[in-house]
């Protein structure tokens, strides 16, 4: 074999690895997300819920995968949230896009505010948090007053929690922190059921309005329903007793599967 046969071969082998690196090996950059009540005080009770996907090279459709499991982390004292650096190892085929991680959900004990998820596209949700353009910076409003949004956000935080545990998880140091937060988590959300009734079980409920898409006949026909419904339960606690429980059988069985 010739000198120069072999620096072919060698150029095309150097070639073949780093192309196999490219396709196998990516990074993440640090992120940081700074959170604020309406007060500009700062979120510093805050969890979040995170986590690492790409997408396959798919032509007709796409197709997400998960490169890192969830993991919940904590706002620092300022209401800063850091996630952290992360290098990826991918399988070279089927053929795929570096992973970016994915903000699935957001919780402010004190403002009993659990939302999600956050990502470059998300725009604020009025009465529940705001985003400031592509700063970095999200306010979070206390729903508290508006049984529905409490409702709807303790709805969010159990989602999160049995999401976390029956999605992939993290590994390692980051597992054992995820495990004790999500313990937490399942602490807060009987918490905030308690505060929820004891603060809106008395209250009328209201007729929320029909769904703007809906036909007249579709917006009579629902009307109609939800009058019934209100007629059989018109205060929140019977209705949120009745929601719940299921949903509250369920913490004992996640509580026990992060043993």
């Amino acid at each position: 074999m010739s000198d120069r046969t072999k620096r072919v071969l060698y150029g095309l082998a150097g070639l073949a690895a780093v192309l196999l690196a490219f396709a196998t090996i990516s990074w993440t950059l640090p992120t940081t997300i700074t959170m604020t009540d309406k007060r500009g005080a700062p979120a510093a009770d805050a969890y979040v819920r995170y986590h690492y996907k790409g997408y396959l090279v798919n032509f007709v459709h796409p197709v997400s995968y998960v490169a890192r499991g969830s993991a919940i982390v904590r706002a620092d004292a300022d209401g800063r949230v850091k996630i952290p650096f992360r290098m990826h190892i991918r399988a070279p085929f089927p053929l795929s896009a570096p992973p970016a991680h994915f903000i699935d959900d957001v919780y402010v004990p004190r403002l009993h505010n659990a939302f999600g998820p956050i990502a470059p596209l998300t725009t604020s949700r009025p009465g529940v948090f705001l985003i400031e353009g592509e700063t970095g910076r999200v306010t979070i409003l206390d729903v508290s007053d508006d049984p529905e949004h409490w409702d709807r956000s303790l709805r969010n935080l159990y989602d999160c929690i049995r999401r976390t545990l029956d999605g992939p998880r993290a590994t390692g140091a980051e597992h054992e922190t995820t495990v004790t937060y999500a313990r937490e988590l399942i602490a807060h959300l009987r918490r905030e059921y308690q505060a929820l009734l004891a603060a809106h079980g008395q209250r009328p409920r209201t007729r929320p309005p029909p769904p703007a898409w809906h036909s007249d006949a579709e917006r009579q026909a629902w009307s109609e329903q939800v009058d019934a419904q209100l007629a059989r339960e018109p205060l929140w606690g019977p209705y949120l007793e009745r929601m719940w429980r299921a949903e509250l059988q369920q913490l004992a069985r996640l509580d026990a599967v992060f043993e």
